[in-house]
């Protein structure tokens, strides 16, 4: 199907590239420490995860987010000095002074760009999308750059199967207004729209320990019942008003969050497995750097095509929920020999 004009209320945001960062230590289910209780192989199969990265020196959250942001400001083929918004989703090495995001936006090279901190959980990505996407109904903004980067695995107890599950990763957008914003027109994908939700009702049942792991207070079952019900709520009513059902989706792109999660999804949506797009299985859950690094994955392997439409969700403890809907556009050497 071809994807749908711009929302009446909306404007046209072009992503003229995107990247991601994976930790240059990945660690496979025989590398890891070892558990405070040996896990069986069935139950290990079960989690779903075979590698994830663990940062070590030189992958701070600022400096995975630079890297990203380097990878696709080069892939839109965009120098740095001329972006004029630099946003960084980050919740797990969230700090009151200094924050992140005025430090990366220095060493990208993003002179005139002014620069945030978002947290927003797991689902800050698409909050900063959101945000951004904002911002660039303003003439006097054209372009912006989303990153979200992560130290996950620092947010598992040592010992627990938490480790199992959490890894490290930075992922980035940029965007640019169009018609009269871009370079090109025609250029890269489009964000088409977004929705974003929150419920405070919820906020207590997670939250960081005194030691600085996560702690829930609902069994796992009910996480991942509310996390998909979320997920189909504002996924709902985004495609309503664009006047879409699921079926004119091609592909989802979700945050991770677990293989319960994802099954509660599948069965939420009432859509083919085979049309969820993760690559929790090779870098586990890197909170909200899932989307962004799930889609360059799949991008580079072919899976994603140029002009598919792309539905992507998540959730995130306090309790937020955001979609997005979008198209990728073609990768620099296709547009070279175009």
């Amino acid at each position: 199907m071809r994807p749908p004009d711009s929302h009446p209320d909306s404007h046209d945001v072009r992503i003229t590239g995107f990247a991601s960062y994976l930790p240059r230590l990945m660690h496979d289910n025989a590398t890891l420490p070892a558990l405070d209780e040996p896990i069986e192989p069935a139950d290990l199969a079960r989690l779903g995860v075979h590698r994830r990265g663990w940062a070590r020196d030189g992958e701070s959250v600022g400096e995975m987010a630079v890297l990203a942001g380097r990878r696709a400001l080069e892939r839109a083929e965009l120098p740095a000095g001329e972006l004029d918004l630099v946003i960084l989703a980050n919740w797990t090495q969230r700090r009151y002074l200094p924050e992140f995001a005025p430090t990366v936006k220095h060493q990208l090279g993003a002179g005139r760009a002014f620069a945030h901190d978002l947290g927003c959980a797991c689902a800050g990505f698409l909050y900063g999308l959101g945000t951004a996407s904002e911002f660039l109904r303003n003439p006097r903004y054209r372009r912006a750059l989303v990153i979200a980067s992560e130290q996950t695995s620092q947010r598992a107890r040592p010992g627990s199967r938490g480790t199992l599950i959490l890894g490290d990763a930075a992922g980035a957008f940029v965007l640019e207004r169009g018609p009269e914003g871009t370079r090109d027109a025609g250029r890269g994908g489009r964000l088409i729209d977004y929705e974003l939700a929150s419920d405070g009702e919820h906020a207590a049942i997670m939250e960081i320990s005194d030691e600085g792991w996560v702690r829930t207070f609902i069994q796992q079952r009910e996480l991942c019942g509310l996390a998909a019900r979320s997920i189909l709520e504002v996924s709902q009513r985004m495609l309503a008003r664009n006047q879409l059902t699921l079926a004119d989706i091609r592909w989802i792109v979700p945050h991770s969050g677990t293989a319960g999660v994802q099954a509660a999804i599948v069965r939420a949506l009432e859509v083919a497995p085979d049309r969820i797009l993760t690559n929790y299985r090779d870098v586990g859950n890197v909170s909200s750097a899932s989307i962004p690094v799930a889609l360059d994955h799949h991008v580079a392997a072919g899976t994603i095509r140029p002009g598919d439409l792309v539905l992507s969700a998540a959730v995130g403890g306090g309790w937020y929920a955001a979609a997005a809907l979008y198209t990728v556009g073609d990768p620099p050497a296709d547009r070279a020999r175009a």
